[in-house]
């Protein structure tokens, strides 16, 4: 198990004890790696795709301590040269998956799936516990981290450069400095110059370390990129 994969484990385990807190740690996931299908008779269903068995635990343990509801989880064997297994959690029932998507606020008052990537204006971000919350699902969802007594590197991939200004508005907000760079498709956010940030929950110490890398380090984009269907 690479260090980047030992962290995720270990913050798979760890549960926000806040409502508002688990909600946006849910919204994060589902932002960066999350589908919305919608039927021809507007039935909305929500799932996430990853080749993380810690990401898909955290997620399915966020819904159903948060909302009580009905989860379908399935796992799905590569074959040939993507021998890697594939977990999707899924949401399915129409209810439910609204009362997901209300409550993360990925739909608006008209039923249009949207996203709110202000910061001052999200309400699932307006405490700093939420903040760091979003920034931990995000990270599970689509980050990677180095070993920090080789050298510390911390980065999330986002799909879309309005996605990574928000990551690293986030990151800002707590006075640490985040940088954008361009890599093939992605727009990755990562911390540099040896800024450190360490979250403590319990016996579990998570370290966010720094400087530029010109490769991903381990699993950034175990997710598929979050999109609508």
């Amino acid at each position: 198990m690479s260090f980047s994969s030992s962290v995720k484990d270990e913050l798979s385990r760890q549960m926000p004890g806040a409502r508002h807190c688990q909600i946006a740690e849910t919204a994060a996931i589902l932002s960066l790696c999350g589908r919305v299908k919608i039927s021809a008779s507007d039935h909305f269903w929500i799932e996430i795709h990853t080749e993380n068995v810690a990401v898909a635990r955290k997620y399915f343990t966020l819904l159903k301590k948060t909302f009580n509801i009905r989860i379908d989880v399935s796992i799905r064997q590569g074959i040939g040269n993507h021998k890697n297994r594939t977990c999707t959690v899924a949401v399915t029932h129409h209810e439910d998956a609204m009362r997901v998507l209300q409550a993360v606020k990925l739909i608006d008052p008209y039923g249009e799936i949207e996203e709110n990537l202000s910061l001052a204006q999200n309400v699932v971000l307006m405490q700093n516990c939420c903040k760091r919350a979003f920034i931990r699902g995000a990270f599970l969802a689509a980050g990677s981290i180095s070993d920090p007594e080789k050298f510390y590197h911390f980065e999330i991939a986002c799909a879309t450069e309005a996605k990574a200004k928000q990551i690293q508005g986030l990151i800002l907000s707590m006075g640490i400095e985040a940088k954008i760079v361009l890599r093939k498709k992605y727009f990755v956010v990562y911390i540099k110059e040896g800024n450190l940030i360490v979250e403590r929950h319990g016996s579990t110490s998570c370290a966010y370390g720094a400087g530029e890398h010109p490769h991903s380090q381990g699993d950034a984009r175990e997710c598929e990129p979050a999109g609508k269907l």
